[in-house]
């Protein structure tokens, strides 16, 4: 399939995990895909790896310009990056809480709000990645829960502001899938929602989610067969959320 031939797209957090998955499908779908982290990796055929913190407005609008300058515009801006933070609240510090938020939700804003111009001019697409736990709540992820909600609600409100423009901008919510963020939660043992394998056995269809079929859902969501779709939701989460 080609659905992204000539299309430019910008995926945040495409060093590693979901963001990395969803580069690479747009890359075999024809895309050109400038990906941004802190961390992005090495460049390779259709993907520029760009160091770009999401929190800083000046650094992500000059990134932003700089992929517009190269490639003509942009199409497709993904929302991948984000950080966890598992504690109860009283042993969670402000500037952890802040953290959070700033690359979750701020993030999120900012690379939306610095490729507005070339979205409209292109009528492209917005993909959010939230969570599950947007919809549902866990103890000892406060933060995280916090912002993957405030991520929910930042794409529903820029889908009915943005509408007018053509833009469209939707979310997916994976579950529990198989990325470094996930593992970095079970280094040291046990977490508040028990083992890994307890946290496997929450999802009715026994076992992790796999990257690259969250990036499934979000090309789909960035396409044209998604072309009446905005404001909307998916819940990628093995039954998690049905159980």
């Amino acid at each position: 399939m080609t659905r992204f031939a000539d299309r430019v797209a910008i995926v945040t957090g495409g060093g590693s995990g979901i963001g990395r998955a969803t580069a690479t499908a747009l890359v075999e779908e024809g895309a050109t895909v400038a990906v941004f982290d802190i961390q992005p990796g090495e460049s390779q055929p259709g993907i520029t790896a760009m160091t770009v913190d999401i929190r800083d407005p000046d650094a992500v609008a000059a990134a932003v310009a700089d992929v517009a300058d190269a490639h003509g515009g942009i199409d497709v801006l993904v929302n991948a990056a984000g950080i966890e933070l598992v504690a109860d609240v009283a042993n969670t510090s402000v500037d952890d809480w802040d953290r959070v938020q700033q690359v979750n939700v701020r993030g999120s804003f900012l690379t939306i709000r610095a490729a507005l111009p070339w979205l409209e001019s292109r009528r492209g697409s917005v993909v959010n990645v939230a969570s599950q736990l947007a919809l549902v709540a866990a103890g000892h992820f406060a933060a995280y829960t916090a912002s993957k909600s405030a991520v929910l609600g930042l794409t529903r409100s820029l889908a009915i502001e943005l509408a007018p423009k053509g833009i469209r901008v939707n979310a997916v919510c994976p579950g529990a899938v198989d990325t470094p963020l996930l593992q970095r939660q079970f280094q040291h043992g046990p977490g508040p929602q028990g083992s890994l394998e307890d946290l496997i056995a929450m999802h009715p269809i026994g076992r992790l989610g796999r990257p690259e079929e969250i990036a499934r859902a979000v090309l789909f969501f960035a396409s044209d067969e998604a072309s009446f779709a905005t404001g909307s939701s998916i819940v990628i989460d093995g039954g998690y959320t049905a159980a």
